[in-house]
Parts: C-alpha cells; sequence; structure tokens
C-alpha cells in the first residue's frame, strides 16, 4: 500500500508491483503481518472507561450507583484530562481508529477530550452529555446553559483539521431530557450539519419510565421523532426492544442503531435480534459502550456480536420446535406465531459480517464510507497493522481462506495483536514504542 503526502491511498496491490512502482521512496516490508481497515467504535463513554467491570446490576441502579459517581468527578478539570490521555491510548492500542465518545456534562472535560484527540492524531466524534432532569445534583444542567456550553464546544471543534474531528449532540437518554431540551437538539444539530446520538430501547424498565414520562408519545422512538432528533446523522445505541412501527421510523429517517451485545450481556438487557433487524434493511454498527462493555476491544465486540447472534438463533431455533410440537395450536396459528416472532430468522451472523460492521459499517453510519472504512485507492490511511501469529495456536498454516486467520483475530484477540495503528497515514500508536 502507497500513502501519500496527504495520508491517503495512493496505490494498493501485492508487495513486489508496488516495490518496482515506489523503487524511489521509503519502503517498509510489513510481512507476514496483515494491513487491515482500522476500527470504528459508534459508542463508547470516555468517563466510564475506569468504571468498568461493575457487575450485579440492571441499566437503571448501575448508572445511580457507579456511573453517575464516576461522572462526577470530571468537575475537576484536570482528572478528566488525565483520563481522556489513558482512553485514547487505550483505543489506539486495540487498534480503533475512528471513535464516537460520550464525555460528561462537563464543558471543560469535553474540551479537554478533544484537545487530547487532536493531539494524539484520533479520528474522533465527541459530544458534551445532555442532562436538564432526573438526574443527580452534581451533573443535572440548566436547559439553556446545556445547549449554549453544547454550541459554543461545536462551533470550536465541529470540523476540526478537515473534518478529523467532529461533533455529536449528545442528550444522554429521554428520560433525563426536557422537550425543551431535545427539540433544541435537533434545531442545532441541523444548523451545524452535526450528528446527535442517545441512547433507545435499551432496558424494559427504561422503555416503561419513558411511557410514562411522555405518554403523547407513540413509542420511545417517536419522542425522538416528535423532538426533530432522527436523520441520517443520529446514532441510537442498543435499540434491542423495538416494535415494528418504531423500526420503520429508523429505516426511514436513515438513523443508525448502535449493536452494543457485550453491554447488552452485562447488564441483563437482552440480546438484539441482529440478523432480523439487517434483514430488515436497517443501517447498523457496533459499540463497545464503555463501561458497561468490559473493554475497548472492538475485536472482541465483533466476535461477541456472533455469540450473541448464535446464542439467539439457537433459542429460536427450540422455541420454534416447541411451537410446532404444541397441539393445543392448529397448524395457521403455528405459522402465525412464528412469523410474528421471526423464530425462523435467517442464519447468524458470522466473522465476516461482523468485521464489516465494525470498519466500513460504522464508517457508512458516519457518512463517511468514503473517506474510511476499508482500503481502497483515494480513501485516508486509517489502518492498523496486525499479527495474526499471535492468536494462532498452530505452529504454521498455509493456503487457508483469510476469513479463517479473521475469525481467530476475533474470537483469540491477544493484546498484542495490534502491531501498530495509523490515521491518515500518520503512526498514531505502535507496540515496540
Amino acid at each position: 500500500m502507497q500513502v501519500d503526502a496527504k495520508g491517503r491511498i495512493g496505490w494498493i496491490g501485492p508487495y513486489e508491483p508496488l516495490a518496482s512502482r515506489c523503487a524511489d521512496e521509503p519502503l517498509e516490508d510489513l510481512r507476514p503481518l496483515w494491513i487491515l481497515p482500522g476500527m470504528v467504535d459508534l459508542h463508547v463513554h470516555l468517563p466510564q472507561h475506569e468504571a468498568v467491570a461493575m457487575d450485579g446490576l440492571e441499566l437503571l441502579p448501575w448508572l445511580e450507583t457507579f456511573i453517575f459517581p464516576a461522572e462526577a468527578r470530571f468537575a475537576d478539570a484536570d482528572v478528566a484530562r488525565r483520563a481522556a490521555v489513558r482512553f485514547f491510548r487505550g483505543l489506539l492500542y486495540r487498534g480503533t481508529t475512528t471513535a464516537v465518545i460520550y464525555t460528561t456534562v462537563h464543558e471543560a472535560a469535553t474540551d479537554a477530550a478533544f484537545r487530547e484527540a487532536e493531539r494524539v492524531g484520533i479520528r474522533a466524534v465527541i459530544g458534551k452529555v445532555m442532562m436538564d432532569r432526573h438526574a443527580p445534583t452534581s451533573l443535572q444542567e440548566d436547559t439553556v446553559a446545556s445547549l449554549a456550553q453544547s454550541e459554543a464546544l461545536c462551533q470550536t471543534w465541529h470540523g476540526r483539521d478537515h473534518g478529523r474531528l467532529l461533533y455529536a449532540f449528545t442528550p444522554r437518554f429521554a428520560p433525563t431530557c426536557s422537550a425543551e431540551l431535545m427539540r433544541g437538539v435537533g434545531v442545532l444539530a441541523e444548523k451545524y450539519g452535526a450528528y446527535v446520538q442517545t441512547h433507545l430501547s435499551e432496558n424494559l424498565q427504561e422503555l416503561d419510565w419513558v411511557k410514562a414520562l411522555f405518554p403523547e408519545a407513540g413509542s420511545y422512538t417517536d419522542v425522538y421523532r416528535r423532538m426533530g432528533m432522527l436523520g441520517p446523522r443520529t446514532l441510537l445505541a442498543h435499540g434491542i426492544h423495538l416494535d415494528p412501527h418504531e423500526r420503520t421510523l429508523i429505516r426511514e429517517s436513515g438513523a443508525t442503531i448502535v449493536h452494543c451485545p457485550r453491554s447488552n450481556a452485562f447488564l441483563k438487557s437482552g440480546i438484539m435480534p441482529l440478523r432480523r433487524w439487517l434483514e430488515e434493511g436497517l443501517c447498523l454498527g457496533l459499540g463497545t459502550d464503555v463501561g458497561a462493555g468490559p473493554s475497548l476491544s472492538m475485536w472482541a465486540e465483533a466476535a461477541f456480536a456472533c455469540t450473541a447472534s448464535k446464542l439467539r438463533w439457537s433459542e429460536n431455533q427450540h422455541l420454534a420446535d416447541r411451537l410446532q410440537r404444541m397441539e393445543l395450536l392448529g397448524e395457521a396459528q403455528r405459522a402465525e406465531v412464528l412469523r410474528a416472532l421471526a423464530l425462523s430468522a435467517g442464519v447468524p451472523v458470522d466473522p465476516v459480517h461482523a468485521f464489516h460492521l465494525a470498519t466500513l459499517g460504522g464508517a457508512r453510519a458516519l457518512g463517511l464510507e468514503d473517506r474510511i472504512g476499508s482500503l481502497a485507492t483515494g480513501k485516508e490511511a486509517d489502518f492498523v497493522v496486525v499479527d495474526p501469529r499471535s492468536v494462532d495456536p498452530a505452529e504454521s498454516r498455509g493456503g487457508e481462506p483469510p476469513e479463517r486467520t479473521l475469525s481467530r483475530m476475533l474470537y483469540r484477540e491477544h493484546p498484542g495483536m495490534v502491531r501498530a495503528t495509523y490515521i491518515r497515514g500518520r503512526r498514531c500508536f505502535a507496540a515496540d514504542s
């Protein structure tokens, strides 16, 4: 692969023709290492990085017990700055070249995150969390101030360094945001061409809370539609429990559902019917959702997406078999239940598809597929150098299909597997440095 002075891929192909083509240029032979597109993490919480693995609770009590106290510490700008250094180092170490990030309600902490992202060279979409009700006193904002601070951050950072740094207006989720705040988000995101990121239909208790708070809305998704927050630059984390009308709203708006399978399992939220959502034409990507997700590894997230999909498929097969044996239901009734519950939905997601969701799929969700997500001439050179030998227990292999090697890299990811991480052709992480 040839990378030009602007950090774009000038040519890609086998080594020998490249060596001949670039005889007068510096050349580095990385064989037998692999060069792959960088990972795109569509949903991760910077302040929760140091609050991972706090097990035992579901979403709402988990937030109250572990997460809100951790986020309150970010009122101290120095705490926020040091945490940002560790966080971005961790992303690059795992081979993530693009991340969509929640900070906290603190303007200075968000600015510190942007400054560190600018320094290390990572591609990032970052947003200050917004909460103006039903939040701890230390984290609850004034509505007008929340909108003003978010707009100021957007004006400062959105599009910085030729689009490497971008802004996402970030209302945490409907229960902690007033209608006034969410409507303001819709207006500002449209004004600046910025992203919107929030949470949707993660937990059954959460759904009940939203229904009580917004009785006029037809659904949780309809709350966001009414506030002008749904659109092609909207990222909706989780989306596990969605009825058919909600899925239609999301698909027609062009919004993306961000699948966070390890977080969903950790908080006992449920298993997203990933294959069904894909078959229905919904736009999907993957996110680690640290700290409910246990690490910043998109390799492990992609692997668990496959595992969760297989578990869902297997359980559906067992339920369908039991249904077929139920003599109380007629054949037509059994067929209708099978259809309504999608118990015969297609095959589980495999490692190749999961890797696609973690790379080009994420780029498409951001509208950046013309720049990143795959290795192609003219794209920006966001890539990782990985050593497949570090995850292979065999002494040597030859001639096997590349998808088998990829499968091992997902399921057996090793901390030393990523040897280097590049963004726009600049090496931002090297294992030996």
